[in-house]
C-alpha cells in the first residue's frame, strides 16, 4: 500500500512538473511585442495549440493550429527547429507543455504569448466569410 501511494505521488508530481514548471529558454511575450517581433524575424511562426473545435470558433489569421495532443507527431509539416515559435493558448499550462514538447524536438527559440490579443490587432481574427 505504501509503495502504491508513493508511486501515485511521483506520477502526480510528474504531471504537475510537466504542465506548470516553466522550461529554460522559454521567453514570455506581451501582445504589444508580437507585431514588432514579426517584422524583425521573418521566420517567426505563431502556433495555436488549442483543440480544432476551439480554434474554429475563433480562428486567428496567420497562425498555425496544431492541437496539443498531435503536436509531437505532426509539427514537421508546418515547423522547422530553426523557426522562432510563439505559442498561443488561453491556458498557460498548455503553453508550457507545448514548449516542453517542442524543446524536446530541438526548437531553441520559443515564446509564450502571455495575453489574449483579442482586443488588439497583433493577432488578427480570420473572417469565416
Amino acid at each position: 500500500m505504501l509503495i502504491a501511494s508513493a508511486a501515485l505521488i511521483i506520477f502526480i508530481s510528474g504531471l504537475y512538473y510537466r504542465r506548470f514548471i516553466p522550461i529554460t529558454g522559454l521567453r514570455f511575450m506581451k501582445c504589444s511585442d508580437l507585431r514588432l517581433a514579426q517584422k524583425e524575424c521573418p521566420n517567426l511562426k505563431v502556433l495555436d495549440v488549442r483543440d480544432v473545435s476551439e480554434f474554429m470558433e475563433c480562428p486567428r489569421k496567420e497562425s498555425i493550429n496544431i492541437s496539443l495532443g498531435r503536436l509531437p507527431y505532426v509539427w514537421e509539416k508546418e515547423l522547422k527547429p530553426d523557426d522562432s515559435v510563439v505559442i498561443v493558448t488561453p491556458k498557460r499550462s498548455d503553453g508550457i507543455l507545448a514548449a516542453r514538447k517542442l524543446k524536446k524536438a530541438g526548437f531553441t527559440s520559443l515564446f509564450y504569448l502571455q495575453e489574449d490579443c483579442a482586443a488588439c490587432n497583433s493577432v488578427q481574427h480570420a473572417s469565416m466569410n
